[in-house]
């Protein structure tokens, strides 16, 4: 049985190479064929989002994605107004985050603001998609391959972070990528070029989020533990080339966020938010002290159950594995042990939140489909045969689609006993090796895999259930959950035309006219509506708004006021009825309206007033200023 590509070796992970090793130059007809199987890979994301009907855009649910689109779509005006003010506090942390804004500003300038989000996303996709194929191609061939990217395209976690501006949605590519490239097989001619490509890819998550942290530190620790036992020729050269690389890419990323954010020094912001959010104040306030909020998360139940799914594929196996093999499995073990120390033994929250938590899905997909070409080995020389488990992983987000409900549960007793169905699905699959007529063996294997696949799937887009606060959970968990459930199949079509509203809110307000010249927020609808939500996270609402949600200035309001001393205030709803009476509660501020628009994307609209509040309007030269 061939488990490896002409032109692949496994006797180290990724990096080493058969020295008398020469490729055969390839005819027309083999050409043809490269090509069009190139073409097919790159369109992959595409035909996924009409085939499974992907969710091209995910509710958000907090402010916090629309203060990245901030950033993308306006980030010179973000801190010329807020530098002075918030920067002590750490919280333009977001704008530092350039692994993910630096693409993601250069499409909307290219694109605008949603197709440049939807390229983004298609990049995005293909980061995950292409060296995840390579790898499970050169490993058992182009079926495996092709198994590789329905399991990342019809992840509905990874099409959730995909469907917002927060920069998971980059974290997930870019871990995926740096796994599977790190892991490549290849000649000696490609070594390097692959582990550089790795290291970039690292990098790049590293200064996307700083949960990518532990991502990328559990990583090379596993690749430096696999290259040790397994092949240490070189190892020393290859640990310079991944520090250089990160060098390298960090300095343009400091070039480009200098020319299209307007700010180089995005490791000293990252710094102050990291330095903010260590204080206790911050880990009281965002962690959980109890753990018993996981057991109603039946989600976090499917990286541990896929890496017992593995070690059941490969046990026995662990001293002749091929090395890929076995640093996919060590670096997804790492990266889970890593979150799960953080979160249960530390202060981070990177499990109860779903922004965070959604990071280990990179290495949770590539590792499921390194299970499932694992146990589908023995169908892997029949020419028919070796498609059927990609054809069962596809039918079953298929058929979900068609009806997908599935009712809320926690760990007790179905998430526990789902979890248990994917290591009993990976046990029979395997048994079924031991059969030998083929149709009974691709039979009994497609079934045991369509068990898998359904368990993993209906554990990851179960509700969470209602149920009582635990003692000692922080109040954010009361956060809109996850929305994986629709992730398949449903429509994102309001979410785009709130985005759309959202990012036309910049050119309606307009630029600063001075440095420091600060605008707050005050939303005049009490009723909670996404679309609105996003508008006002543009402007950082968490600490830019007024709470008042009538037009009368409540006490904490005006305090507000006097201590920020904006310049002007943007006043948004549903309606405009209450807004001649806000421009009244705010009298003693000298308010002159601005400019009042009437934004409309789809069925959503928002009424907007700019109010200038002349008692701060200080701009530089002007008598007041001197």
């Amino acid at each position: 049985m061939r488990i490896l590509s002409d032109h692949a070796d496994h006797s180290g992970a990724g990096p080493a190479s058969q020295p008398g090793l020469r490729e055969q130059p390839a005819g027309p007809r083999l050409l043809w064929a490269r090509w069009l199987e190139g073409l097919g890979v790159v369109l992959s994301p595409a035909a996924a989002a009409l085939v499974v009907r992907l969710r091209l855009m995910a509710p958000s649910g907090l402010p916090d994605p629309a203060i990245h689109t901030s950033y993308i779509v306006n980030p010179q005006d973000v801190f010329s107004r807020y530098s002075a003010a918030l920067a002590a506090t750490g919280r333009l942390r977001e704008g530092g985050r350039v692994g993910f804004l630096v693409p993601a500003r250069i499409d909307y300038l290219a694109f605008g603001a949603v197709p440049g989000f939807l390229v983004t996303r298609y990049l995005l996709a293909l980061v995950a998609v292409v060296p995840v194929y390579l790898l499970l191609r050169r490993l058992y061939g182009r079926a495996a391959g092709v198994t590789g990217i329905v399991v990342v395209l019809s992840s509905p976690v990874l099409v959730t972070a995909w469907g917002t501006d927060y920069p998971d949605s980059a974290v997930v590519s870019y871990a995926a990528g740096a796994l599977a490239c790190l892991a490549m097989p290849c000649t000696q001619r490609w070594r390097r070029a692959w582990i550089a490509a790795g290291g970039a890819l690292l990098t790049l998550a590293v200064w996307s989020h700083g949960v990518a942290v532990p991502l990328a530190a559990a990583t090379l620790a596993a690749y430096l533990g696999v290259r040790l036992a397994r092949n240490r020729a070189g190892l020393a050269g290859d640990i310079a080339l991944l520090a250089g690389t990160a060098a390298v890419v960090t300095g343009l990323l400091a070039a480009a966020s200098a020319v299209l954010l307007g700010h180089a020094n995005f490791i000293g912001i990252t710094w102050q938010g990291i330095r903010y959010l260590a204080q206790p104040s911050q880990s009281v306030t965002y962690h959980s002290a109890n753990w018993r909020w996981a057991a109603y998360v039946s989600y976090l139940l499917v990286p541990p159950a896929v890496l017992a799914a593995f070690t059941v594929a490969v046990a026995g196996r662990f001293r002749t594995m091929p090395a890929p093999v076995l640093l996919a499995g060590a670096a997804a073990g790492a990266q889970l042990a890593v979150f799960a120390l953080l979160q249960f033994a530390a202060t981070v929250q990177d499990l109860e939140q779903h922004y965070f938590s959604s990071t280990l899905w990179g290495g949770v997909c590539l590792l499921l489909a390194i299970t499932v070409a694992e146990l589908s080995r023995p169908l892997a020389d029949h020419p028919v045969a070796r498609w059927l488990p990609a054809a069962v992983l596809l039918a079953i987000p298929l058929g979900y689609e068609a009806a997908p409900r599935v009712p809320p549960f926690g760990w007790a007793p179905w998430g526990a006993l789902l979890a248990a169905a994917v290591i009993a699905a990976a046990a029979a699959a395997r048994g079924c090796a031991r059969l030998r007529r083929l149709p009974l063996a691709a039979t009994t294997t497609g079934l045991a895999l369509a068990g898998l696949a359904a368990a993993v799937l209906a554990l990851t887009v179960t509700p969470i259930p209602r149920h009582p606060l635990p003692p000692g959970t922080v109040a954010h968990r009361f956060d809109p959950a996850p929305a994986y459930a629709t992730a398949l199949g449903g429509s994102g079509s309001i979410y785009i035309d709130g985005y759309r509203i959202a990012t036309s809110l910049p050119a309606f307000v307009g630029p600063a006219a001075y440095r420091g010249e600060q605008l707050l927020v005050w939303r005049l609808t009490a009723r909670r509506l996404d679309y609105l939500t996003y508008a006002t996270g543009m402007y950082h609402s968490g600490y830019n708004r007024l709470q008042g949600e009538t037009p009368q200035l409540i006490a904490a309001d005006r305090s507000l006021l006097r201590s920020r001393r904006p310049a002007e205030v943007l006043l948004l709803g549903r309606s405009a009825a209450s807004f001649p009476a806000a421009r009244r509660a705010l009298a003693a501020f000298r308010p002159v309206l601005v400019r009042t628009g009437d934004l409309r994307s789809g069925p959503l609209a928002l009424h907007a007033w700019v109010l200038r509040l002349n008692v701060y309007y200080h701009p530089p030269g002007s008598r007041s200023a001197g």
